[in-house]
């Protein structure tokens, strides 16, 4: 069972991580500490991506939900990492 979490939750992170990188700012406003926690979540989704890939270690339902929750946060705000830092 722990297999079919592990794919779930490399898609999830596959998914989160193409759309950091195809994120086009549009007119944005570019604030370096903004785009040193993009880098570093791109970092930290591709390592993991490349860690289940290449040997998927026991996956729990938890981790998939949390790498699926991210992906979804991700989009749901069109990759912006700044929006995902911002508090209204």
């Amino acid at each position: 069972m722990h297999v079919s979490f592990a794919l779930i939750a490399l898609a999830a992170h596959l998914a989160a991580l193409v759309r950091v990188l195809t994120y086009q700012r549009n007119g944005a406003r570019h604030r370096r500490h903004v785009s040193w926690i993009a880098w570093a979540l791109v970092t930290v989704m591709g390592g993991s991506s490349i860690e289940l890939a290449l040997r998927a270690p026991r996956v729990d339902f938890f981790e998939a939900a949390t790498a699926v929750l991210l992906a979804l946060f991700v989009y749901g705000v069109r990759g912006n990492v700044a929006r995902l830092l911002r508090s209204e």
